[in-house]
């Protein structure tokens, strides 16, 4: 039985009730647990976990990092006493942490958005990889000439993040993505949904990651600097303001 992902369908949800499906020693008073649903996301994508508790049978456990493990979402805890398998268990994320990684995590394709906006995106800078942690940025395979100007990139970021628009998304396959997206990352499963994520008058992408219902709600962002990295990659630096 996989756990249902809940944060692929409401990323703002907090808490959730839950079953024990699995419970495995790691090391001494720290475990990992398999629950039947979660509203934990997992390290992945260049976002960083998410955090929080566990609570049941009057006790309360740290979550203090959640990994997708042997195809499902694993829950790590500190604690001298697990949940028991069948138990049912009370789970709450850390919301500013989580707030936070949506908003960096989000900025990040508001920065893709821009570069097609501004023409050099998907070609010929095609998104290839990102970091949306303490030090974010997104890298691009090739390069442009004259080099991409920082103060015109982060206009742009911010002019999409002043006109508020809406994310939306929906599961479907990959036969579909390769019609709707301005772009598809290399490596995406076949033979399962995958989820299209929707920029409102912008365009649609692949994504599996924790987003903002708009992108007013990132605030505004700070593109720190713009690399060439080996030639033939270029690395656009960001931070959230």
């Amino acid at each position: 039985m996989e756990t249902k992902p809940l944060y692929l369908t409401d990323p703002y949800l907090q808490e959730v009730e839950a079953e024990v499906v699995e419970v495995l020693p790691e090391s001494a008073n720290r475990w990992r647990v398999r629950l039947d649903q979660t509203v934990f996301y997992p390290m992945g994508g260049g976002q960083p976990t998410d955090q929080g508790r566990l609570a049941y049978d009057g006790k309360e456990a740290k979550v203090y990092q959640v990994m997708l493990k042997e195809g499902d979402i694993w829950h790590y805890l500190e604690t001298a006493e697990p949940p028991a398998v069948g138990a049912k268990v009370q789970g709450a994320i850390d919301w500013n942490r989580r707030f936070q990684n949506m908003r960096v995590h989000t900025a990040g394709h508001l920065i893709d958005y821009a570069l097609f906006r501004l023409g050099v995106s998907p070609q010929p800078l095609a998104p290839n990889k990102a970091d949306h942690g303490k030090k974010p940025f997104v890298q691009y395979a090739g390069t442009v000439s004259p080099a991409l100007d920082p103060a015109a990139v982060e206009a742009e970021t911010n002019r999409i993040i002043a006109e508020n628009l809406k994310f939306s998304w929906e599961f479907t396959s990959l036969e579909q993505l390769q019609k709707d997206a301005i772009y598809l990352q290399p490596g995406l499963p076949t033979g399962k949904p995958l989820r299209k994520l929707t920029l409102e008058s912008v365009g649609s992408v692949a994504d599996g990651g924790t987003i903002l219902g708009t992108s007013g709600e990132v605030g505004g962002v700070k593109v720190t600097k713009i690399e060439e990295k080996d030639g033939a990659d270029t690395v656009v630096w960001y931070q959230v303001k």
